[in-house]
């Protein structure tokens, strides 16, 4: 009897446990079975501080997917459909106020919906001092134990910092801060870097414009004459499709040409056409050695009439990338150029205030593209040995998810020089 009760029992444990899910781990997402269902999100759930613009990402096995973001805690506005990129980004968030944000995954049928997510924007930085973000970093090393750090400062706006100095800055090797002056630190700004700015100019010419063409040749023109030397520009007009009228130069006279060629179009509009065609055109570098960052400036006095490309497919044509959006007139969908416009959406009310904004534009272009830093440092780390860099800005006032950047750099090629000049 005693034996048939210690059998039960073992094959109740054995039961016990070949039920339990062995598999799951919840450090690292979903069990494999269910990695269709997304997870692992950014902003991590829950996060606060975070800026105005913010690209979502998720991780999932599915291959395409919807957004859903929303201010409630049950998300029902549709973001974007039917993605392919794991990551979509938001802009013209309000300050301190908490989103809310799911993912539909889909695969051959299948359909899994994540968890909501949330997360909450800073409050409103204050006119001065309101601190500084960290953005793009680039870390290379060279002999004989050079680190190379290339990235960009902006404000909780997203103007470009231009003024900062070796001073401004606070290094850490592993923790631990380096010396300034043994490390030999220093700040090379873009000026002395090989940098280049491709901008699109993407001018809506249907026929609505009928009585526009001229002002808005005008204003382009003025905007092309206040190119700086290192800023090529590429322009299209567009209606029923996209058309190249000038492809990238930094010749003036060749692009002012070139608007001659703007001309009125069709009845229709091909707006979100027109916006993969001009974010295809160029591709972001972030290289120490060379560096290549692009805007699209994209003016329409409408809204997309035309169909023929979804909002979705403009958007994922978009993803990082930098655009400005001027809408003219009462038929615009400012909603949507706010989505599009990544670097800023502005509605004007008659064509005499195109000049102005393209003006303004500009300005943003050239100081967003002044805020990249070089910062170079002789390390003192030797060995085949991986560590890890922090750069932040000193005494900054904003302690986000951004207020610093790290990565890490492998010192085995590092070895001891002597400065120029010793024996």
């Amino acid at each position: 009897m005693k034996k048939q009760i210690l059998h039960f029992l073992i094959i109740g444990i054995v039961v016990l446990f070949t039920s339990c899910d062995l598999t799951k781990d919840s450090t690292t997402g979903p069990e494999v079975s269910d990695r269709l269902v997304p997870y692992n999100p950014y902003p991590p759930d829950g996060q606060t501080e975070e800026l105005l613009v913010v690209t979502l990402k998720w991780e999932s096995d599915g291959d395409k997917f919807d957004v859903y973001f929303d201010k409630k805690n049950s998300p029902s506005k549709l973001l974007v459909s039917n993605i392919e990129n794991k990551s979509v980004v938001v802009t013209g968030l309000d300050y301190l106020t908490k989103y809310y944000w799911k993912v539909v995954s889909k695969k051959n049928g299948v359909v899994k919906e994540g968890t909501v997510w949330n997360f909450s924007t800073l409050g409103r930085p204050s006119p001065i001092g309101g601190g500084y973000v960290l953005l793009k970093n680039t870390i290379e090393t060279s002999t004989p134990s050079n680190v190379n750090v290339l990235f960009q400062v902006v404000d909780l706006n997203n103007q470009g910092i231009t003024d900062l100095t070796e001073a401004d800055f606070e290094v850490y090797e592993d923790g631990l801060p380096i010396s300034p002056s043994e490390s030999e630190l220093k700040i090379v700004k873009k000026e002395d870097l090989y940098y280049r700015i491709k901008t699109v100019l993407m001018l809506d010419n249907s026929t609505s414009l009928a009585d526009s063409i001229d002002a808005i040749r005008l204003a382009a023109a003025d905007f092309i004459r206040n190119l700086v030397p290192y800023q090529e520009v590429a322009l299209y007009s567009f209606s029923e499709k996209p058309v190249l009228l000038q492809d990238f130069t930094s010749d003036k006279n060749i692009l002012i040409d070139a608007l001659s060629r703007y001309q009125l179009g069709f009845p229709t509009t091909n707006l979100y056409g027109a916006v993969v065609e001009g974010a295809n055109k160029w591709k972001d570098v972030f290289k120490i050695g060379e560096t290549v960052q692009g805007y699209m400036v994209v003016f329409t006095d409408g809204r997309d009439t035309q169909g023929s490309t979804s909002l979705n497919q403009a958007l994922n044509a978009i993803h990082n990338k930098i655009v400005f959006t001027i809408g003219l007139g009462k038929e615009i969908e400012p909603d949507i150029l706010m989505k599009l416009g990544t670097g800023g959406f502005f509605n004007v009310n008659s064509t005499t205030e195109i000049e102005s904004r393209l003006s303004e534009i500009q300005d943003k272009i050239v100081t967003y593209a002044n805020s990249f830093y070089l910062l170079t440092y002789k390390s003192p780390k030797r060995g085949n040995f991986n560590h890890i860099l922090t750069i932040r800005v000193k005494n900054n006032p904003y302690t986000g998810s951004y207020a610093q950047l790290s990565g890490t750099f492998n010192s085995g090629s590092f070895f001891s020089a002597k400065l120029s000049g010793n024996l």
